[in-house]
């Protein structure tokens, strides 16, 4: 199958500036990586076409044999020195004169291209670079999102084939090991701190836990996207807690002190005589506490009026007796219709 243009695969013009095009790559790559669609063959054969695409246009070196020559100038047999030669004089190859079968390619300078292979002043960058970004998604149990916690993450990653030395290519031929992309996998148990707050779907960076670097650059960032697990009783929104307790007919009517469970251990709080089902109070500092202002939310609980299931006669005429206390009709303010 045909393969499609570098530049259409990560989504950029081809005028894109090096940041834009590590811009594209780290949203495909956190969109369509193995480890945020497990079992996903479609978004796996996606994420190494973006991969693919990424390895060579990061390169200025590649980038620019690429715009020249096309996927060709990523074969493992690809000869650039041969490529430069067959293309002087200012001459148009077409299939049957060039080298490459059925490419076609307009003859210009190549000596911008190819200038370090030549001895002229070199444009490419030949120190450290910064390994590649990983990603990965774990899930954390409520209390450990809210209160912090520890997790681990099993993360395949990418490193050097210590082969070819990342080349992909042993003299003249494809690398075995590697099988000519230059790189081979690797299965890592990382430990991760979960800070204190952490929302579902935030991230957590991990430095130099990503992808190697390139001729003795720092190793790439680690980001671990945090599924929380739903709490049975605990419910989040931004930095508050919710929560619903019963009261009894009688804390409702006469008012009450009472125990109401937060994220933070059992507070005693006040019921006022009166309260209603559906009645909302609010704890204030008892809720989560906020990673980046460091304030934390409130507890709001809901209380519902929980009736005795124990039938008697004396608490029909209890029941009598409250239903006699209503000034009117608890129905009198519902609408009749639409």
């Amino acid at each position: 199958m045909k393969k499609r243009d570098y530049y259409e695969v990560l989504g950029v013009q081809k005028s894109a500036s090096e940041a834009d095009i590590k811009k594209a790559y780290r949203r495909l790559a956190r969109k369509l990586h193995p480890d945020v669609n497990p079992g996903d063959k479609t978004s796996q054969k996606k994420f190494q076409e973006v991969q693919e695409a990424y390895d060579v246009l990061k390169d200025a070196e590649k980038r620019r044999a690429y715009d020249r020559f096309g996927h060709a100038a990523t074969s493992a047999g690809f000869d650039a020195e041969a490529a430069a030669a067959g293309f002087g004089g200012g001459r148009t190859y077409r299939s049957g004169g060039s080298p490459f079968g059925d490419a076609s390619f307009e003859s210009t300078d190549f000596s911008d291209l190819f200038g370090n292979i030549f001895g002229g002043a070199s444009r490419f960058r030949t120190g450290p670079e910064k390994g590649e970004p990983a990603y990965g998604t774990i899930d954390v149990p409520f209390r450990d999102a809210v209160l912090g916690g520890t997790a681990s993450l099993s993360l395949r990653r990418e490193k050097e084939c210590p082969t070819c030395g990342g080349t992909g290519r042993v003299g003249r031929n494809a690398c075995a090991t590697c099988r000519g992309t230059g790189r081979v996998a690797e299965t890592e148990r990382v430990r991760i701190r979960i800070p204190e707050g952490t929302a579902d779907g935030g991230t957590i960076r991990i430095p130099g836990r990503g992808g190697p670097g390139m001729r003795g650059g720092e190793a790439g960032d680690l980001f671990v996207t945090v599924r929380v697990e739903p709490h049975p009783y605990f419910d989040r929104s931004g930095d508050d807690v919710h929560g619903i307790v019963p009261i009894t007919v009688k804390e409702a009517y006469s008012g009450a002190e009472i125990d109401v469970p937060t994220v933070h251990g059992t507070v005693r709080a006040k019921i006022p005589p009166g309260t209603q089902g559906r009645q909302k109070f609010r704890l204030r500092g008892k809720g989560v506490k906020n990673p980046r202002t460091g304030e934390t939310g409130d507890h709001i609980y809901t209380v519902k009026i929980a009736m005795p299931t124990n039938r008697t006669p004396a608490g029909a005429d209890a029941v009598t007796l409250l239903d006699s206390l209503y000034e009117k009709s608890v129905r009198a303010d519902l609408p009749k219709g639409l």
